[in-house]
């Protein structure tokens, strides 16, 4: 045997079933220089006792309790290891018979047989290798087929894959959309420099398999448009695989790709079937609390009409006034919302477009903060804008501060401030409206924009709103050039920003 096949398999343990105690001492030591494990019994009820755990057994036909037919046999039954058959001068017909019956080869007691038996037992030992590694694989196949979750699936192709190919560890190394992941090693102190995470990354792009000094490195996909990840089997020592365990790696790697494939998809399914109940759940929330929105100002100009008509005759001048102004105010509430769901129709279309002009900054945002002063209430508004002129829509721009004012008063105390800045950037001007309310978390701030999408205050507070306000102002913004954003922690306000193109 040479040191390489050694290498690749580790020692070979034999099992000798031989009762001539001459036979057995010159096999064994015949062997045990070849760097083979040997145990050596006398009998077959001897070699059932202790078979398993062997690689390969050697058995003689001759034993004094058993033939060696009836010993192979109870050594298949009971699922043992491959059996080569040893047989005296003459009684070829006996190894043919065992051939048939399982063994894997045979040897005849002739003058060179001792001599011969290393490469006996190599090549009975590469047949059952063979034989076990194809079992296994698709044992693993089966295994990683049939799993549906990451873990289960990416530990079974690391433990697969160190078995198959008798690795003193191994690792997958998967291509996420943020960049290459570690996701499972058969060892937590085999250590993954970011050199090898790097190259490992690169040979999942389809530069194919790479040898490195301790390392094995086969991409999951040869594909070079579909990056799913490497398989790394690390060495103890720097030596080549041979091309039958790179073929074999491949082989599983492959195999795992598929597996990785139906994760990503199922993955998928699971998060759009998410997104959709979550879509629903809040289109049905949108629809709860439109009908809330509708029915607030219907109701109150119902009411205040209800009471002109009723009591016209015995009102005074003052509160005829009253009711009707307050017949006006809720009239242009239900516009207001009116106008948002037309707007966010079109938007949802892809047809909303802006009337951009030059306008006073300054100006307009004076009128507005005017206007809509009892929003308010007795609020101290601080604001530092400066007279520039920017091209906006004068209409769309009243909607965002109405939505960001309306937004602001929601989220903080009746006594907080409200502050108001612009300030001029890069041939922009950057708006802001802060306050002091109970900010965002990081989550909420990645989805404050998302139609529907409401904070869990906001769903379970009295003013809880359309859920497309901020969705609104987002393409109001985007329609006349800009960008917008919100910069807030938990606890400590929120400041709500745009950006639109000063006049040149």
């Amino acid at each position: 045997m040479t040191p390489g096949t050694i290498r690749e398999r580790g020692r070979i343990r034999v099992l000798l079933v031989e009762d001539d105690v001459d036979h057995r001492l010159l096999l064994t030591r015949k062997l045990e220089e070849s760097e083979v494990d040997v145990t050596a019994v006398g009998t077959a009820a001897d070699a059932l006792a202790v078979v398993d755990g062997f690689d390969l057994v050697l058995l003689d036909y001759r034993l004094p309790d058993m033939t060696g037919l009836e010993t192979m046999d109870a050594i298949h039954r009971r699922g043992g290891p491959s059996v080569v058959m040893v047989t005296a001068m003459g009684s070829e017909s006996v190894a043919v018979s065992a051939m048939r019956a399982g063994a894997i080869d045979y040897l005849v007691k002739d003058a060179s047989y001792l001599e011969a038996i290393p490469e006996v037992v190599e090549r009975a030992w590469r047949h059952h290798d063979l034989q076990r590694r194809a079992g296994k694989l698709q044992e693993l196949i089966l295994l990683v087929s049939e799993a549906d979750d990451r873990k289960t699936i990416f530990s079974a192709i690391v433990q697969g894959s160190r078995e198959l190919l008798r690795a003193a560890a191994c690792g997958l190394i998967v291509v996420e959309s943020d960049g290459p992941v570690v996701v499972a090693k058969t060892d937590p102190d085999v250590e993954f420099t970011s050199s090898l995470i790097h190259r490992a990354s690169q040979v999942a792009q389809g530069e194919g398999v790479e040898q490195m000094d301790y390392a094995l490195l086969v991409p999951l996909s040869k594909d070079p448009d579909e990056s799913l990840g490497t398989l790394v089997t690390i060495l103890n020592e720097p030596q080549p695989y041979s091309e039958g365990d790179i073929e074999l790696a491949e082989t599983f790697a492959s195999f795992a790709g598929l597996a990785v494939r139906k994760l990503r998809r199922h993955e998928l399914e699971r998060d759009l079937i998410s997104q959709l109940q979550e879509t629903l759940e809040m289109r049905r929330q949108f629809v709860n609390s439109i009908s809330h929105e509708l029915r607030t100002p219907l109701a109150c100009i119902s009411g205040f009409s209800t009471t002109l008509l009723t009591y016209w005759e015995r009102l005074d001048g003052p509160a005829m006034r009253s009711s009707v102004e307050k017949i006006q105010r809720h009239s242009e509430d239900l516009t207001t919302l009116v106008d948002a769901l037309l707007d966010f129709g079109t938007v949802e279309h892809g047809k909303f477009k802006a009337e951009v002009a030059p306008l006073d900054l300054r100006r307009e945002v004076e009128a507005i903060v005017e206007g809509y002063g009892p929003l308010f209430g007795d609020r101290k508004v601080e604001m530092d804008v400066p007279p520039l002129k920017v091209m906006a829509d004068p209409e769309l721009l009243r909607r965002i501060f109405v939505n960001l004012f309306s937004n602001s008063v929601k989220a903080s105390e009746d006594s907080s401030p409200i502050q108001i800045r612009g300030v001029a950037l890069d041939g922009k001007v950057r708006l802001e409206v802060a306050d002091e309310g109970h900010g965002l978390s990081p989550e909420e701030k990645a989805r404050v924009f998302e139609p529907f999408w409401r904070t869990a205050r906001s769903v379970n507070a009295a003013h809880r709103g359309t859920g497309i306000g901020l969705a609104l102002v987002r393409e109001y913004v985007r329609s006349m050039g800009g960008d917008i954003g919100v910069e807030s922690d938990p606890g400590s306000g929120a400041t709500f920003f745009f950006h639109l193109p000063l006049v040149d």
